[in-house]
């Protein structure tokens, strides 16, 4: 196996279905024409700044306030203008649920919900409220699900309420997926109801011998989290009395993952973690809306081609796939969805289109909206993932975030708040190239190399998005020992 040296440069995770060869990596050019002179606070970067600076905060609501408990945080759901009455009264078993469970519980919608170019601090500004810690009393609870096409609602408005809210997003093609969805929350949340999962984790990770990407990934998060550290036992998982079946490398095959799917006799797994590249389509291509994002598998053979049979997509699911009470955390490019225009490529001030319109991958929509019964949610990337998730800036393994996140999962943690380090993250680099940002327009020499991958790291930590319902949890105190 040709092993490749860790390195500072960004490393993304996708591979051209076009060319079968790796996205392109960041030049000096693309990132120095991200950045001017010029330099200004806005309301996000000061909301950022200030999240920042509370990062001691094991959540972001009040002190005093338990986060996990929905009588005290409340629950709410926000519509965009064009959803119709089919969707909401889908809709309408997992509302009448949170309805009996949560205080406050509010809809917005009509004039109260989102409104065509709505930022979130305009929207919270209607609402008498500032991006600021939680307090639910003042109207808006901490657990907000958005329900919105990408191209009406976009993905920068759940980026920039999951600053301080625990926030989700919900979006299919049809009232029939979000009927589906409901009624397999509120079944699982049933509590006179036997659990669907076992006590068990998967981690599904490849490991390509021509690949830096992948051995990287493999190395710093894929086999630290499921042998530990320095051969120590998994921690992780053990804590959480969980097993754990690690499907590594060789043994990250379609036909792997599919088994995974369908559960055998070892149970549905609880937990997925899944680790690889995506596929990424040019924008003209048809089979963009449906291949986007999918999981390249074991099965591909090296640069220069990729076919069907190497990658893992929506149309792969099992038809008798078990996914109901599943959460899957899932590190790909675009294994959550896709920009219109480039986030990263902006030369010129005209960014490179990507796609027709924002749009939600597949393979998620597939898996939470499963006949059988659909996943309770997934953890993505909007866009494309880069190493950066798990590394520090200058390089050097930090599994830290992926442990912590996967830790409080496995603990019973609502996902809303269980995935709180990405955002504190995303608060506490971003306040870093703000800081950087002002020295360059002062006139100081800062090198672009260094800006940019704190650039692209803060992205890469605001990207991280919940698709489906932010207040489901592992029913963990009901699942039995293993």
């Amino acid at each position: 196996m040709t092993l490749f040296a860790d390195s500072d440069e960004p490393i993304p995770f996708g591979i051209r279905v076009d060319t079968g060869m790796p996205l392109n990596r960041l030049g000096e050019e693309t990132i120095t024409a991200m950045f001017g002179r010029e330099h200004r606070q806005t309301p996000l970067t000061a909301a950022l700044n200030a999240r920042a600076d509370l990062s001691g905060l094991s959540f972001a609501v009040e002190g005093g306030l338990d986060p996990g408990d929905l009588t005290q945080c409340g629950w709410g759901v926000v519509y965009s203008p064009s959803v119709t009455p089919q969707i909401k009264d889908a809709l309408k078993p997992l509302l009448d649920h949170r309805r009996s469970q949560a205080a406050p519980f509010k809809i917005f919608d009509g004039p109260e919900g989102y409104l065509s170019g709505d930022q979130a601090t305009v929207w919270l500004k209607r609402r008498k409220v500032r991006m600021d810690v939680v307090n639910p009393d003042n109207g808006v609870p901490f657990y907000l699900l958005l329900v919105g096409p990408p191209d009406e609602m976009p993905f920068e408005f759940q980026y920039s309420l999951d600053i301080y809210w625990a926030v989700g997003r919900l979006w299919f093609d049809t009232p029939e997926e979000f009927r589906r969805y409901a009624e397999s929350i509120v079944r699982y949340e049933d509590s006179a109801a036997p659990v669907p999962t076992s006590r068990r984790g998967v981690i599904f990770a490849t490991e390509h011998d021509f690949d830096q990407a992948t051995q990287l990934f493999m190395r710093q998060v894929a086999r630290p989290l499921s042998a530990g550290d320095g051969g120590a036992p998994a921690t992780v998982w053990t804590r959480a009395k969980f097993a754990l079946d690690a499907r590594l490398g060789e043994k990250a095959t379609r036909a792997a993952l599919a088994e995974v799917l369908r559960a055998g006799k070892e149970g549905v797994p609880a937990l997925l973690v899944s680790g690889s590249h995506g596929v990424e389509c040019p924008f003209d291509d048809p089979r963009q809306a449906d291949v986007q994002g999918a999981i390249v598998c074991q099965d591909w053979t090296g640069f220069g081609a990729i076919k069907p049979e190497h990658w893992f997509g929506a149309s792969d699911v099992p038809a008798d796939a078990r996914l109901h009470g599943m959460i899957h955390f899932f590190f790909a490019c675009y294994g959550g969805g896709c920009t219109e225009f480039d986030d990263y490529d902006r030369r010129n001030k005209q960014p490179r289109r990507i796609a027709n319109k924002p749009f939600f991958s597949r393979l998620p929509q597939t898996m939470l909206a499963h006949p059988g019964g659909g996943a309770l949610a997934v953890l993505a990337h909007i866009e494309r993932a880069w190493a950066y998730s798990f590394q520090g800036q200058r390089g050097g393994a930090q599994v830290q975030g992926f442990r912590d996140v996967i830790g409080r999962l496995l603990r019973g943690q609502r996902i809303g708040q269980a995935t709180d380090m990405f955002n504190i993250r995303w608060a506490a680099i971003s306040t870093e190239l703000s800081e950087m940002q002002a020295e360059l327009a002062r006139g100081a020499e800062v090198p672009m190399r260094t800006l940019g991958n704190l650039w692209i790291s803060r992205d890469d930590a605001r990207n991280f998005m919940v698709l489906g319902d932010p207040a489901v949890r592992l029913r963990v105190e009901d699942m039995p020992q293993i």
